[in-house]
């Protein structure tokens, strides 16, 4: 792979209860808290005309996210189909997306 680096600034962050990666679900209807997106007040402009409710997709970053890990199974279960693209915090391509709505 070769070797790239990338500047990423976020512009803002998702916080919920959840202080360590061991105490969260594998999937937000498996009981995990509610979440919030903070927006930085700098780019908080760009919010015009979006609405509570209003569907959004959020696209965030891994940031403890191990980039030596090639392959996830589902629920850990290696006797499924490895995947690259599963919603794992693992992920050496730690760009999930999330639809809100």
């Amino acid at each position: 792979m070769p070797e790239i680096d990338y500047l990423l600034s976020p512009v803002g962050f998702l916080r919920s209860a959840l202080t360590k990666r061991e105490n969260a679900p594998r999937q937000g209807n498996e009981g995990a808290p509610d979440a919030w997106l903070e927006v930085h007040s700098t780019v908080s402009g760009g919010l015009d005309g979006i609405a509570v409710g209003q569907d959004i997709i959020v696209i965030t970053w891994f940031h403890q996210a191990q980039r030596d890990i090639l392959k996830v199974y589902p629920r850990n279960d290696q006797t499924l189909p490895w995947q690259v693209f599963l919603r794992h915090d693992l992920l050496i391509v730690p760009i999930p997306l999330a639809y809100i709505g």
